[in-house]
């Protein structure tokens, strides 16, 4: 899905966008780990945002993530039912209410897996991520052998790379946007802290070392497959793209593997962002701002068992309404974007608020200085500059932005109607 959105707004030049990401998005992660060492808080960015700046802040902040991570799974669930009709039921691949039931039945054992407890998740995402790593570096190096070769639907130039293949500011900014919801989804760990045994260093070190796998994947992964099929292939395939590309780089069965890894791979994604969305959802309602039975947790454990069912029902929800539209390429494209833009705006405020933090101890050392200051603050302007530049060159259309700034817009009402009608405390906290 990510694949089709990149090659349509930026040409064959997405790794572009995905290398541009990387250095914010690091400096962004170590914000997140300085943070996470100073107050391990489930919420992460919503209490760190409030603590430091301001509770109305801290709430839009944590009313973004949510969105993010509800909407997400819409992206993910689509492309999960997708990928099992192509392996089992072909005939049925774009049928819209099979897509919807198969979907909705891996929502469902995802959130019963969460719901086991964070072992039972790690498990399956170590045996997931081992697999899927090692069979899409395969395929991608048959893929860069047969671009090399002449055997795809474009042949390599380097003029790929200038301003006139991404298509300028406007396709750049379309790419880094979708690049920036590629990536995202690192900061998973963090939302897990109060559940993890070393909660003060370890979700900070994998928030890093998640940023830096995405970016090597990323990279490869997008130079090699993307000149595989045509672009009006590759748009017509938006839901399962590497289905079709390994139909065309490899031979009968083993086609039928890279649509097994695209699945598991989904479905790991869509477990994080379960679990990332229930956690968020838990810390919020300890504060009164989100459903008080959000708080009700597992004996064992601690999972937060009502929030996981909670937002597993509004993830069936959020598909039926995706699904609804007449094309599936337009509303993943659509979501794509819009997530992207929503989570440069909480990036961004995280990466502030860390800076803001640590200012005091920002000439204790040279360590200090680069993490606690020019890093964080690399974040800062860079999602300050996607924000601003993606609005002036057109890379966002109405929808995205109705459905992404429009979101962030219902959140500062709910806030308010929170504060000023329900006099909820945590908005008096300054």
């Amino acid at each position: 899905m990510s694949l089709a959105g990149l090659v349509a707004v930026s040409g064959y030049g997405g790794v572009i966008p995905i290398l541009i990401c990387f250095v914010p998005m690091i400096g962004i992660a170590i914000a997140y780990q300085r943070l996470n060492r100073w107050d391990q808080s489930a919420g992460a960015t919503y209490t760190w945002v409030a603590r430091v700046f301001h509770p109305y802040l801290g709430f839009l902040s944590g009313w973004m993530i949510l969105l993010y991570y509800t909407l997400g799974t819409t992206t993910l669930t689509i492309p999960a039912g997708i990928y099992t009709l192509e392996l089992w039921a072909p005939a049925y691949v774009d049928h819209h209410g099979a897509i919807f039931a198969v979907g909705a039945l891996w929502n469902l054992l995802i959130t019963a897996i969460a719901i086991l407890g964070l072992r039972a998740v790690a498990r399956v995402e170590w045996l997931i991520v081992i697999f899927e790593y090692a069979v899409l570096l395969i395929v991608a190096a048959v893929a860069i052998a047969a671009l090399f070769h002449g055997h795809t639907a474009a042949t390599f130039s380097w003029q790929w790379f200038s301003w006139d293949g991404m298509g300028h500011m406007k396709g750049l900014m379309g790419g880094i946007l979708i690049a920036c919801f590629m990536y995202s989804g690192w900061d998973a760990a963090v939302y897990v802290n109060e559940e993890t045994e070393d909660r003060v260093n370890s979700p900070g070190r994998a928030a890093l070392a998640s940023v830096v796998m995405l970016a090597l994947m990323y990279s490869i992964t997008t130079f090699a497959f993307q000149g595989v099929l045509s672009p009006a292939d590759l748009q017509a395939h938006a839901g399962n793209a590497l289905s079709a590309i390994g139909i065309r780089l490899l031979h009968k069965p083993w086609d039928a593997v890279v649509a097994l890894v695209v699945l598991t791979g989904t479905l790991a994604s869509l477990q994080s962002a379960v679990v990332a969305s229930s956690r968020m959802g838990f810390a919020m309602s300890r504060d009164r701002v989100m459903p008080q039975f959000f708080q009700r947790r597992a004996a064992q454990g601690g999972t937060p068992w009502a929030a996981t069912l909670t937002m597993c029902a509004l993830n069936l929800i959020l598909l039926a309404l995706a699904l609804s539209t007449g094309s599936i390429a337009l509303a993943l494209s659509n979501a794509a974007s819009s997530l992207g833009l929503i989570s440069i705006v909480f990036y961004g405020l995280t990466a502030a608020a860390a800076f803001w933090q640590q200012r005091a101890t920002l000439t204790s050392s040279v360590g200090d200085l680069v993490c606690g200051g020019v890093l964080p603050s690399i974040g800062v302007l860079f999602s300050a500059w996607v924000l601003l530049e993606s609005l002036y060159s057109g890379a966002v259309t109405p929808v995205v932005l109705g459905y992404g700034l429009g979101s962030i817009g219902v959140g500062a009402v709910v806030a308010i109607f929170l504060h000023r009608v329900l006099a909820v405390q945590f908005f008096e906290r300054i």
